[in-house]
């Protein structure tokens, strides 16, 4: 394995970890304020930042983006879903299994995108990632049985609630999947992960300030100005900077690769579960859950191999 596939793999394995953290240890303290009015800071802050630093350090990436609109448009597009349907589905069933079916058809959609034509999903078939995602797919099948069946440990509804809910988690692991496969695409013509992390939440801001207005995840309590700094900046160090390690690592690793270590999240966040000893998984979630991790462990550890890594690097990765 090379020096550079294993700086991808570190940027994967930190991604995952900082997101399982704030899934277990921090969640109460972002989920204190509007997630619409966070989401707008924490991005809103990533684009200017981002977007700023690109102009003054690398200002031909921007006029690459501005020459590819049509993909930077689609990256923002399949940002918001992935975002939007999230927020959507953790309001109406268990969070856990959110998490889960939201990671496991982050692999899943790129076979999905494969069989769709794009070019980047393209992999080498390996026997071990296929069981993998089969048991991947079983298991978020499991859970969303769980869940209409109203066996999950919560669902805000009837059934309809239980299904829309899976459903969305499941597109927002596609849109995921395709923001992986356009960003590999857009940093073969030239733009960086920098200019990508600040140009692809463009759409997802404005949506998120919209909503914000709106008041659709008003918490009837006003938040004062420093404790939204504070969750500002934590919501910048768990949720934005893992995201861009995951940018960092898309010019470093092949597509399907950065999807399977994805779909590790549930997995750490279990792990942080026992640490933090508080089970508060229905048994049926747990049994859902354990199926899926045999099946994530399974599909990283068949796709770490020469065959799944890019055989050539952009002159960009060490943006």
């Amino acid at each position: 394995m090379t020096h550079l596939s294993k700086l991808g793999l570190s940027f994967c394995l930190v991604f995952v970890t900082l997101e399982a953290f704030q899934a277990v240890f921090l969640g109460s303290v972002l989920q204190s304020v509007d997630s619409f009015l966070l989401g707008a800071w924490v991005f809103g802050i990533s684009v200017v930042g981002c977007a700023a630093l690109t102009a003054v350090f690398r200002p031909h990436e921007l006029v690459v983006s501005v020459r590819s609109w049509r993909i930077v448009l689609a990256l923002n597009l399949f940002a918001a879903m992935t975002w939007c349907s999230y927020f959507l589905a953790v309001q109406l069933i268990e969070p856990a299994i959110v998490f889960t079916i939201f990671s496991g058809f982050v692999p899943l959609g790129t076979i999905f995108a494969h069989w769709c034509g794009l070019a980047e999903a393209a992999t080498p078939r390996r026997r071990l990632v296929d069981i993998g995602n089969l048991v991947i797919l079983a298991s978020v099948l499991m859970l969303t049985a769980i869940t209409v069946l109203g066996l999950s440990g919560f669902v805000r509804g009837n059934w309809f609630e239980g299904l829309a809910g899976a459903l969305l988690s499941a597109i927002s692991g596609v849109c995921t999947a395709f923001v992986i496969l356009l960003s590999t695409r857009l940093n073969r013509r030239g733009v960086g992960p920098l200019a990508q992390f600040g140009l692809r939440f463009v759409i997802y801001t404005g949506l998120a300030a919209t909503a914000y207005r709106l008041g659709l995840d008003d918490k009837g309590v006003a938040t004062q100005p420093l404790e939204l700094a504070w969750v500002v900046l934590i919501g910048l160090a768990v949720i934005a900077f893992p995201l861009y390690l995951v940018q960092k690592a898309i010019p470093l690793l092949h597509p399907s690769l950065i999807a399977a270590m994805t779909a590790l999240g549930p997995v750490m966040v279990f792990l942080m579960q026992l640490i933090e000893g508080r089970v508060d998984y229905s048994s049926a979630t747990l049994t859902g859950l354990s199926a899926y991790m045999f099946g994530a462990l399974l599909a990283v550890y068949g796709s770490i191999s020469p065959q799944t890594r890019l055989k050539s690097q952009c002159p960009n990765c060490e943006t």
